[in-house]
């Protein structure tokens, strides 16, 4: 008989951010029957498909948008010539980024109105990071503590942060930064809710057998909280749905954590815990 203790992070599925953003969409799929959406919304692959239902069909580039489509702009933010290029067309924009990622946009603009050099702490590509990174003129990304060290010194320059960033990296990089720029300015802009899972998801790692993290392989937060909870406890394992659930990971196990990146959908992670809670232990 099964006789896991299942215990289920105070925070899971969607962010406040996330859960906006797709209410936007689907109210727009409602309403206008047919709307264009630039890129997934969010990095979940069930979410994207229940709102192509809706007939919000996802186009990669911006000239194959028909033109008289609206078009959504997504949660992680969208750069400025993005936002040029749909008002240059004519396009109708229905804007679904994050408040809390349009207030990095404000603070990157702001330190660069001090005369400062804008450094970004977070993943090269991403599209958050692309978003903030085209706020300003010649921002510097950083992803690590060795991107870190190979920066030559700066007089003055502010640092903001990627949303979803994990605390030990940010760090280690204003570790190595303190010591290269005289005048430094930081402003924290990991949001809330990430600061909350990652809190939570540390405590679940370390008092529980094996932990698992249920999110999208696409969703740089979701695997974020992965690599912190595999730094904590070994037998930690992501999965996108419960068809990922290995029953060799809960042998010899009595406790279990749960926890969820915040593009998530709820119903998932509940599919998660009651497919480990029918595990033939």
């Amino acid at each position: 008989m099964n006789s896991l203790s299942i215990t289920i992070a105070k925070d899971v599925g969607f962010c406040f951010g996330v859960r906006r953003a797709i209410d936007v969409a689907r109210k727009a799929g409602k309403q206008h029957g047919k709307v264009a959406m630039l890129g997934d919304i969010v990095h979940n692959e069930r979410v994207v498909n229940d709102l192509k239902i809706l007939g919000v069909t996802v186009f990669e580039d911006m000239e194959n948008i028909p033109a008289d489509m609206p078009v959504i702009f997504r949660s992680h933010g969208t750069t400025a010539e993005i936002w040029q290029q749909a008002r240059t067309r004519g396009l109708t924009i229905i804007d679904a980024t994050c408040p809390l990622v349009n207030e990095i946009h404000v603070a990157a603009r702001e330190l660069e109105a001090e005369g400062r050099q804008v450094i970004i702490i977070g993943d090269p590509g991403h599209d958050e990071v692309e978003g903030i990174a085209s706020q300003v003129s010649n921002p510097i990304i950083i992803a690590n503590q060795q991107d870190a060290g190979q920066l030559q010194k700066i007089r003055k320059a502010g640092i903001v942060i990627q949303s979803t960033q994990f605390r030990e990296n940010v760090n280690s990089i204003i570790s190595v930064l303190i010591s290269k720029i005289s005048d430094l300015r930081i402003i924290n802009t990991i949001c809330k809710p990430t600061r909350n899972r990652q809190s939570q998801l540390r405590e679940l790692a370390e008092k529980n057998d094996v932990m698992i993290i249920v999110g999208s392989f696409t969703s740089a937060n979701t695997k974020r909280l992965t690599a912190i909870a595999k730094t904590i406890n070994p037998n930690s394992h992501q999965v996108q749905g419960p068809e990922d659930i290995r029953l060799e990971w809960f042998r010899n196990a009595n406790l279990v954590g749960v926890s969820a990146g915040a593009s998530t959908p709820d119903e998932i992670v509940v599919e998660v815990t009651e497919k480990i809670g029918a595990l033939p232990l």
